[in-house]
């Protein structure tokens, strides 16, 4: 079963913390906006449905979930969840969504190509001047880990590529930030303490992982000329 060994993986009460917290300010940045219309593209565990239900209570959500066992888990959850692979995307309403997110789910796309079919989908499926919130790893920062800590992490995601990816799918990027776990301050004390961690042997690649830089991408459909 797909991703059936990250929906059995245990985690610690550290990292339950820092994900809520992260996914909690991630919320906050979405809801600015007020969208009531969200697709979610790979709910996951539903952390992010989790915080964005008590940013906007009015929310008309969609999510979208490829593995079985996170499908099943936000089914008992009574999330509003489709089970599929994408592309291609399942029916849904042409210029509908204010907000679409999608969160450490592109760097498992196949190659550029595939990114470019998905962007795609989502441009079509946002309202114009709608919202796409895209959370993902650095690669040139996680190194080697990038791959070694999941299996199907196949495309390579860093901002130039992202950027670029975007621009030619009909999208503006109006906001950047970058994340180690939830914190997107002291940016230098974090950089260096993730480089510590790193270096210590002993800290297995979960550890590792977690304060490896994330990047914070919010681009806007352009409006049509």
């Amino acid at each position: 079963m797909f991703y059936d060994t990250f929906a059995k993986r245990k985690r610690t009460g550290l990292g339950n913390f820092l994900i809520e917290k992260t996914f909690e300010k991630l919320a906050k940045i979405a809801a600015k906006d007020s969208p009531v219309k969200i697709l979610e593209i790979g709910v996951g565990r539903g952390v992010f449905y989790e915080q964005l239900k008590k940013e906007i209570p009015q929310m008309d959500y969609t999510g979208i979930e490829a593995s079985v066992p996170l499908f099943e888990a936000a089914k008992s959850k009574n999330i509003n969840v489709i089970k599929c692979f994408i592309p291609p995307f399942p029916s849904l309403e042409e210029n509908s969504f204010d907000l679409i997110v999608m969160s450490h789910v592109l760097e498992h796309f196949r190659d550029y190509k595939e990114v470019l079919d998905v962007l795609s989908g989502v441009n079509n499926l946002l309202k114009q001047n709608g919202k796409f919130l895209l959370f993902y790893p650095c690669a040139k920062d996680w190194g080697k880990d990038f791959f070694d800590c999941d299996y199907s992490h196949s495309y390579i995601t860093t901002k130039n590529r992202v950027d670029s990816l975007l621009a030619d799918s009909g999208f503006q990027v109006i906001k950047r930030d970058s994340y180690r776990a939830c914190f997107n301050n002291f940016k230098c004390f974090f950089l260096l303490f993730s480089k510590i961690i790193n270096c210590l042997a002993f800290f297995n690649i979960k550890m590792r992982v977690t304060f490896k830089k994330n990047l914070l991408t919010i681009a806007q459909k352009n409006e049509l000329k």
